[in-house]
C-alpha cells in the first residue's frame, strides 16, 4: 500500500499537490468545518462545511462525501449535545489536541458520510493538515478510513477502553462474545472457546440457601437490570465452598452494560473478583463497632462525672490564671526589653507597629505590654523615620546566621549609603572606586554608542517572527512560568522588542492611542539596544521578563480591570524602560564614587531618574516619536510612568510597602469604608476622552472611592512585583536569575576593590 508522505503534516499544501494522494490504497477525505455569520439574522451564525478533497479509493469503498446542503440537514437533525461534540472534536483535531488513534467510523463521521453503507468495524484516524486556498491558509481535517479490522481485536479494544479489569463480554442472549487472557487462565481455553459457555454459568455452582432456584433468580434479576432497566452497573455477591479447604468464600460479580462495537447490539462486560477477605473484615469491624459502642457508653458516664467535679475547680482557677498572666506578661516585657537580644530581624516600620497595636485594641484583644513599650521607645526617638524599620542596620550586621558583608550589602540596597554614616567613610581610599573602573559606566551616559538611530519598520519585526516564536508569544499571554531564556534564544537577542511590540499590538494599545507602528517599532528596538548585554542581570532579557510578568499581572492577575486605558499603556511603557541604560551597579556605588548621574540627581535615585529621562530623550527623536499628540499623551502617561519607575528603587521599598499595607490591608472593625470619597482623580488619569473601567467592589474595596495616592501605590506595587517576577518562574529559571544577580554584585565588588 502506498504510504503517506512523511512530511505531510509539517508543511503547507496547495490544492494541486493533493492529487498525489490518489495513489494511496486507503480511503482519504479532507474537509473544512466551521461557522459563519447568518445573513438572515444580525446576531446568529450558521454551520459551514467544505469537502476539499477525497481520493478514488474513498469513493469506491466509503462513498462520496456529503454536500454542504446535506451536511447542514444532518446537523439540523442531530441533538444539541451531538452537535457540540462534533464541533469540539473537529476543533481538537485542527488544534492537534485529540487522541491520536483509531476511532469508530460510525461515531464521528456521520455528518460527512452516509455511515449506513459501512458495517460497524470501520474505523477512522484524523489529523490536521495545512492548505493554501487562494490568498490565505487554513487548517483542515484529513481522515484516513479503515474497513479491515479483526472483530475480536475491536471487541477487546472496546473492553480495554472501558477498563482493563473486565475479562468477559456477553451478548443479550447470554452467548460469550469475547474474553481476555485473564479469563482464559481462570476458566480454561476449552471452556471459553466452546459455544456452551453461558452468562448463566457464572451464577450457578454456589452455595445459596435456596439452591439453584435462587441462583437462576439472581441471573434473571441481573439480566433484567443490565438489558431492560438500563442501569449503569450491577453487582451481585456469590457465596461458594472452597474445594480445597471447604471454607466459605465470597466472590463479587460486576456487570457493566455497553454496546457491541461489531453488531451495535446491547452487550455486557463482566468481571468476577474475590471479596472473601473483605467479608471477613466487615464481620470483624461489626464486632469491634459493637464493643466500641459499649465502651463509649461507659466513657460518657465517666465524662459527666468528671465535668461536674472539675467545674468548680475551673471557676476558682480562672481568676488566679488571669492575674498570673498579667503579672507574667509585665515581667516578661521587662526582662525581654532589658536582657534578651532579639533572635529575628524586625522589619516592621513604626507605622506598622502602631497600626497593629490599635487594630488589636479595637478588635477587643489585649495588646501585650512589650508591644506598647516598643512603640513608646520608637516614637520618643528624635530621628525616627516612621516609614523605615527601626534599627535595621544593627539587626543585619549583628545577626549571627548572616555574613557581615552580606548584611552590609542588603543594607546598602534597602536603605542607601546613609546607613553607613557611622564608622564608614565613602570617600576613603579603600572604598572609592578608581577612575579606570568608572570608564565603562561613564561611557554609557552618552547613549549614542549603543542606541543607534536605525529606522526599523513594523514589517521587519513581523518578518522575524517564525512559527516557533509565534507559538511562544501566544504562550507568553497566559504562562506564569514562561521560559524567557528559551524565548530570547529563539528571538536571537530581540526578545524585549518582540514581546513589547506584540503586547502593544495584540491588545490594541497602539491602535487606541493612534501610535505610528513604524515609529513604535523603531522606539522599542532603540530601547532594547540601550540595555548592556555585558550586565549579567540588568540586561534586555531581564526587562523582557518584567514586561511579560507585567502583562500577566494586568490581564491574568486582574489589575487591568481597575485601570484606565491610559494607565495600562503607561504601565507597559514603564516596564519597557524601567532599567534603560542601567550601568550594572547600584545607586550606592554611584553616590560613593561621585558619578555624574549621582551629581545630576543630587543622590536621589540616580539610576531610576536616568532610566525615565533617557527613555524620554529617545522618544523625542523624530523617528521614534510614536505618539500622535505629544503634549496630550505625555501629560496623561508621564505621572504614572515616573512614579512606577522611581518606585523600583529598593531604598523606597519599606516606604511603599508600608503605605500599601496601611491603605489596603487594614480596616477598623465596624467601619463603613477604609477610604473616603474624593473628587480628584489619580495622577495619570483622564477626565476627558479616555474610557475608564467601572470596577465592582472586590474583597471589600470600593475602587471608585480609593484615594488617588493609594491608586498610585497599586501601580507601583505592580511594577515592583513584576521586577522580581522570576520568583514565580520555574525553579531552574529562578536559580539562573539568582546566579546572574549574584555575579553582577560580585562585579561591583571587584570595581570597588580594583
Amino acid at each position: 500500500m502506498a504510504m503517506l508522505p512523511r512530511n505531510m503534516f509539517d508543511r503547507v499544501w496547495i490544492m494541486e499537490e493533493l492529487n498525489i494522494l490518489h495513489i494511496t490504497e486507503k480511503p482519504l477525505v479532507i474537509f473544512l468545518p466551521g461557522t459563519a455569520a447568518d445573513p438572515r439574522s444580525a446576531h446568529a451564525t450558521q454551520d459551514t462545511y467544505r469537502c476539499l478533497f477525497h481520493n478514488m479509493e474513498c469513493s469506491t469503498e466509503v462513498g462520496t462525501p456529503r454536500t454542504s446542503d446535506e451536511y447542514g440537514e444532518v446537523l439540523a437533525h442531530m441533538s444539541a449535545d451531538k452537535r457540540h461534540q462534533w464541533y469540539d472534536w473537529t476543533r481538537s483535531v485542527r488544534e492537534n489536541k485529540h487522541e491520536n488513534g483509531w476511532l469508530q467510523f460510525h461515531d464521528v463521521m456521520q455528518p460527512v458520510f452516509d455511515v449506513s453503507k459501512l458495517d460497524l468495524t470501520a474505523t477512522v484516524k484524523c489529523k490536521p493538515i495545512k492548505l493554501r486556498l487562494k490568498d490565505h491558509c487554513v487548517t483542515a481535517v484529513m481522515c484516513q478510513i479503515r474497513t479491515d479490522h479483526d472483530t475480536a481485536l475491536i471487541r477487546l479494544s472496546a473492553m480495554q477502553k472501558r477498563t482493563s479489569l473486565f475479562a468477559l463480554m456477553f451478548a443479550e442472549d447470554g452467548i460469550l462474545l469475547n474474553a481476555n487472557q485473564a479469563a482464559l487462565r481462570k476458566y480454561g481455553p476449552d471452556c471459553i472457546e466452546s459455544d456452551s459457555f453461558h452468562l448463566k454459568d457464572l451464577f450457578v455452582g454456589g452455595c445459596c440457601a435456596e439452591g439453584q432456584a435462587e441462583e437462576i433468580a439472581a441471573y434473571e434479576e441481573a439480566h433484567e437490570a443490565c438489558f431492560k432497566l438500563g442501569v449503569e452497573s450491577y453487582r451481585h455477591p456469590i457465596p461458594r465452598i472452597s474445594n480445597k479447604t471447604g471454607e466459605l468464600k465470597w466472590s463479587m460479580m460486576e456487570m457493566w452494560p455497553m454496546t457491541d462495537p461489531i453488531t451495535g447490539k446491547p452487550a455486557v462486560l463482566v468481571i468476577v473478583h474475590n471479596i472473601t477477605q473483605q467479608k471477613r473484615m466487615e464481620l470483624q469491624l461489626a464486632q469491634r463497632h459493637e464493643a466500641l459502642q459499649r465502651a463509649n457508653q461507659d466513657l460518657e458516664q465517666n465524662r459527666i462525672q468528671l465535668e461536674r467535679q472539675t467545674a468548680a475547680i475551673q471557676r476558682e482557677k480562672d481568676a488566679l490564671q488571669q492575674e498570673a498572666r498579667n503579672l507574667a506578661q509585665r515581667l516578661e516585657a521587662i526582662i525581654h526589653d532589658k536582657f534578651i537580644p532579639k533572635s529575628h530581624i524586625d522589619a516592621d516600620t513604626p507605622i506598622d507597629k502602631t497600626l497593629n497595636f490599635l487594630h488589636a485594641f479595637i478588635a477587643g484583644e489585649e495588646p501585650s505590654v512589650q508591644s506598647a513599650l516598643d512603640i513608646y521607645h520608637v516614637l520618643t526617638e528624635s530621628n525616627t523615620d516612621l516609614r523605615q524599620p527601626v534599627g535595621l542596620e544593627s539587626q543585619l550586621l549583628k545577626k549571627s546566621s548572616m555574613d557581615t558583608e552580606v548584611g552590609m550589602s542588603m543594607l546598602q540596597l534597602l536603605t542607601g549609603p546613609a546607613a553607613f554614616r557611622e564608622g564608614t567613610n565613602p570617600d576613603s581610599e579603600g572604598n572609592k572606586p578608581s577612575p579606570k573602573s568608572l570608564s565603562r559606566q561613564t561611557s554609557m551616559l552618552k547613549g549614542t554608542d549603543r542606541c543607534q538611530q536605525v529606522l526599523i519598520s513594523e514589517a521587519s519585526i513581523s518578518a522575524s517572527v517564525t512559527p516557533q516564536l509565534e507559538r511562544m508569544l501566544q504562550d507568553a499571554d497566559t504562562n506564569w512560568q514562561f521560559d524567557i531564556f528559551a524565548f530570547s534564544e529563539q528571538a536571537e537577542g530581540h526578545a524585549l522588542s518582540l514581546l513589547s511590540f506584540y503586547f502593544f499590538q495584540r491588545f490594541d494599545v497602539a491602535e487606541k492611542f493612534g501610535m505610528d507602528p513604524v515609529k513604535l517599532a523603531t522606539f522599542v528596538r532603540v530601547i532594547e539596544k540601550g540595555y548592556d548585554p555585558q550586565n549579567p542581570y540588568h540586561n534586555s532579557i531581564h526587562v523582557a521578563s518584567v514586561v511579560q510578568m507585567t502583562h500577566l499581572l494586568l490581564h491574568q492577575g486582574g489589575v487591568a480591570k481597575v485601570m484606565t486605558d491610559n494607565q495600562i499603556c503607561a504601565t507597559y511603557y514603564a516596564a519597557l524602560v524601567h532599567d534603560f541604560e542601567h550601568l550594572g551597579v547600584n545607586n550606592d556605588y554611584l553616590i560613593k564614587s561621585f558619578h555624574p548621574l549621582a551629581v545630576m540627581y543630587n543622590d536621589i535615585s540616580p539610576l531610576e531618574n536616568h532610566h525615565v529621562a533617557a527613555a524620554v530623550r529617545v522618544m523625542l527623536r523624530p523617528e521614534c516619536m510614536f505618539f500622535g499628540n505629544l503634549t496630550k499623551d505625555t501629560a496623561l502617561f508621564r505621572p504614572v510612568i515616573v512614579n512606577q519607575v522611581l518606585g523600583t528603587d529598593m531604598k523606597k521599598h519599606f516606604d511603599i510597602t508600608s503605605r500599601f499595607q496601611t491603605a489596603f490591608k487594614r480596616s477598623a472593625p465596624n467601619s463603613a469604608s477604609s477610604s473616603e470619597t474624593r473628587g480628584d482623580s489619580a495622577p495619570g488619569t483622564s477626565t476627558g476622552s479616555d474610557t475608564s473601567r467601572q470596577a465592582p467592589a472586590t474583597d471589600g474595596i470600593d475602587w471608585d472611592n480609593v484615594k488617588a495616592d493609594d491608586k498610585m501605590l497599586v501601580f507601583q506595587m505592580l511594577l515592583k512585583c513584576a521586577d522580581i517576577g522570576h520568583l514565580a518562574a520555574a525553579q531552574d529559571t529562578h536559580k539562573r536569575w539568582a546566579y546572574q544577580l549574584e555575579e553582577e554584585f560580585f562585579q561591583q565588588v571587584c570595581l570597588l576593590t580594583s
